[in-house]
C-alpha cells in the first residue's frame, strides 16, 4: 500500500506555497461589474470597477482610492415604471481604458441600465455622455476600425442598436439588431474587418466597418458572452468561439459556417480563454459554465479536462503564471465563493494503476484524482481561496516584483488582491 499512498499523494498533491490576501477593499455597495486594471499614465497602475448604485472606482495599486464617479442622472417617471430605482444606475459593463484623446492617458468608458454611456478622464472628470433608449450592460470596444488613425467606440444596448461613436461623443452610425445587445462586440481580422457580437434573441452578427450586416448566426438561447476570436488550429485563419445560454460553445468561421459545438449542461455566460497550454502551436479553449464545470476543449471540441465546483462559473476565468514556474495555471471564480487555481493541463490518469482505477467516481470538489474514469487527463486543482461571497468577474496586476496578483470582484462589495507566496 505505501507505492499505492505515495503515487495518489504525487497525483493529487498540491504545489509548495499558497494563495492569500494581500489586501481587501470594501465597496460598501454591492459589485456589479468585473474589475479591469492596466497602466492609466506612465507608471501609475490603475484598477477601475463599477458598483450597483452607480459608481465607479478607480483604486491605485495599494487599493486606496484616486477617485470616485457617482452617476447623478435623475430617473424621469417613465423609467421609474420600468426600473428600480434604487439599481436603475447599476454599472454591469466592465469599465474599458484606452487613450481616446491622444494625451498619453487613458479615459474610462462605461455604460449603465439607464442607457447612458460615459466617457471620463484619467482623473474621473466627465468628458462627454451620450444616450441610449435601453440599458447598457455591453462593454465597449476601442477600435481604429477605418483606418483614420483615430479611436472608434463600439458597444450595444437593450434598445437592440450596436452604436460606434468617435472619440469625443459622436455617433457615426448604429445597427438595428432584431433584439437587445448584452454581448461586447469583438473584431475578427481577416480579408475584411469584421464586427463581432452576440444578441438576446441568440444571434451573432457580423457587420463591416460600416454597419452593413455581412452575416447572422442563430444559437438557441441568449448570448451575454463577449465572441473570443482567434486562430485556433494554427492554419493562418481566424475563428469565432462563443458561448450561448442554450449551453453550448459554438465555433464559427469568419463567414459564419459552424465548425463544431460542444454542449455542457448549463449556461455560458461570458469569454472563453483561447491559449496554447500544452505547446502544440494550437489554441486550448478554456471556459466556465452554470453546469458547475470549468471546461478545457482541444482547438477540435474534444474535452482534455474539466473540474466541478459547487455552483456556477459565470465569470470569465484567466490563464496566467500566477507562482512564476514557467507553466500556466487557470483561475476561475465561482459563485460558490471560492477562487480555483487549477493546473492548465490537467493531469493524466493512467488506464490501469492498481488500488486507484476501481475507486468510485466522485465529483472533482471531493477528490481532485477521480473525476473521470481513469484513462485521460482530469483537471487538477492546485489552490482553493474562500472569499466573502459570490465572484463577478477578475483581472490581474503585475507587481515590481513582476509577480502576478488577481483581483477579484464580490457581489457583496469587496475587492479582494490574492497573490502567490512560497511557504
Amino acid at each position: 500500500m505505501g507505492v499505492i499512498s505515495d503515487t495518489l499523494k504525487k497525483l493529487g498533491g498540491k504545489k509548495l506555497g499558497k494563495i492569500e490576501k494581500k489586501w481587501v477593499f470594501d465597496a460598501s455597495s454591492s459589485i456589479s461589474s468585473s474589475p479591469i486594471a492596466a497602466e492609466i499614465t506612465k507608471g501609475e497602475l490603475g484598477i477601475a470597477f463599477g458598483t450597483q448604485d452607480g459608481k465607479i472606482y478607480m483604486l491605485g495599486e495599494n487599493a486606496k482610492i484616486k477617485w470616485l464617479y457617482s452617476i447623478q442622472e435623475k430617473i424621469d417617471e417613465i423609467q421609474k415604471m420600468f426600473l428600480d430605482e434604487e439599481t436603475a444606475k447599476s454599472i454591469y459593463t466592465t469599465p474599458a481604458f484606452a487613450d481616446i484623446n491622444k494625451d498619453s492617458k487613458k479615459e474610462v468608458l462605461f455604460g449603465c441600465d439607464i442607457g447612458k454611456f460615459y466617457a471620463l478622464s484619467s482623473s474621473g472628470k466627465l468628458l462627454w455622455d451620450f444616450k441610449t433608449d435601453g440599458g447598457i450592460r455591453s462593454s465597449a470596444l476601442v477600435e481604429d476600425i477605418n483606418k483614420d488613425n483615430k479611436p472608434e467606440i463600439i458597444f450595444g444596448s437593450n434598445d437592440r442598436n450596436l452604436y460606434v461613436l468617435d472619440a469625443k461623443g459622436k455617433l457615426l452610425w448604429k445597427f438595428k439588431a432584431d433584439s437587445g445587445i448584452e454581448s461586447d462586440p469583438a473584431i475578427l481580422r481577416a480579408k475584411k474587418t469584421q464586427i463581432i457580437f452576440g444578441s438576446n434573441d441568440g444571434r451573432i452578427y457580423s457587420l463591416n466597418t460600416k454597419g452593413k450586416l455581412l452575416w447572422q448566426f442563430k444559437t438557441k438561447g441568449k448570448i451575454t458572452a463577449k465572441p473570443a476570436v482567434g486562430d485556433i488550429y494554427n492554419n493562418k485563419k481566424n475563428y469565432i468561439v462563443i458561448g450561448s445560454a442554450d449551453n453550448s460553445l459554438y465555433v464559427l468561421d469568419e463567414n459564419g459556417r459552424l465548425e463544431w459545438l460542444y454542449e455542457t449542461e448549463g449556461r455560458i455566460c461570458s469569454k472563453a480563454c483561447l491559449v496554447d497550454i500544452n505547446n502544440d502551436k494550437k489554441l486550448e479553449i478554456i471556459f466556465g459554465s452554470c453546469d458547475d464545470n470549468i471546461y478545457c476543449l482541444s482547438c477540435r471540441g474534444s474535452k482534455i479536462w474539466s473540474y466541478e465546483t459547487d455552483f456556477w462559473i459565470v465569470a470569465s476565468p484567466l490563464v496566467i503564471d500566477i507562482d512564476n514556474d514557467g507553466k500556466l495555471e487557470v483561475i476561475a471564480g465561482s459563485y460558490d465563493s471560492s477562487v480555483y487555481v487549477l493546473d492548465a493541463e490537467g493531469i493524466f490518469l493512467l488506464d490501469y494503476m492498481p488500488g486507484v482505477s476501481g475507486v468510485i467516481q466522485q465529483p472533482g470538489h471531493y477528490n481532485d484524482l477521480i473525476t473521470v474514469e481513469p484513462g485521460g487527463y482530469i483537471g487538477k486543482k492546485l489552490w482553493q481561496y474562500k472569499t466573502e461571497g459570490m465572484i463577478v468577474g477578475s483581472t490581474f496586476i503585475t507587481n515590481t516584483k513582476k509577480q502576478k496578483e488577481i483581483i477579484i470582484g464580490i457581489k457583496e462589495g469587496k475587492l479582494d488582491n490574492l497573490a502567490y507566496r512560497k511557504d
